[in-house]
């Protein structure tokens, strides 16, 4: 997931599948990710992050990397970030019917964000 800035017009949770030269993944895909504070900020990154798992079993991807770039350059706090996230992850899964994602991961730079993602996911009833 490349929440972007690039020469993309992306709206608002909208999700679009681009090459990743250079990358060791096969594929990126670009998002607009909500600035802190604005208005219906929470709804829209729920969106931005069901419409990229929605995206990659659309193109039959195995996994999905999210980024914490939401709580640094857009300004969520951690923990909050945290539980949209993860909440919109469970949120899909428990609607999808079959999903060709086998793995989701989370790119985290401090060890404080690992422990917030691994206290969210601990509240998961699986």
């Amino acid at each position: 997931i490349n929440p972007t800035n690039a020469e993309i017009d992306l709206k608002e949770d909208v999700a679009i599948l681009g090459q990743a030269p250079g990358l060791p993944a096969k594929f990126i895909i670009h998002c607009n990710i909500p600035q802190w504070g604005v208005d219906k900020c929470e709804e829209q990154l729920e969106k931005t992050v069901m419409n990229c798992l929605t995206l990659a079993d659309e193109k039959k991807l195995k996994s999905i990397a999210f980024p914490s770039i939401v709580s640094s350059r857009n300004c969520f706090p951690k923990h909050i970030a945290a539980q949209l996230i993860i909440k919109a992850i469970a949120n899909y899964f428990d609607n999808a019917i079959s999903s060709s994602l086998k793995n989701i991961f989370f790119v985290l730079f401090d060890s404080e964000s690992i422990g917030i993602y691994v206290q969210e996911m601990e509240k998961l009833d699986i």
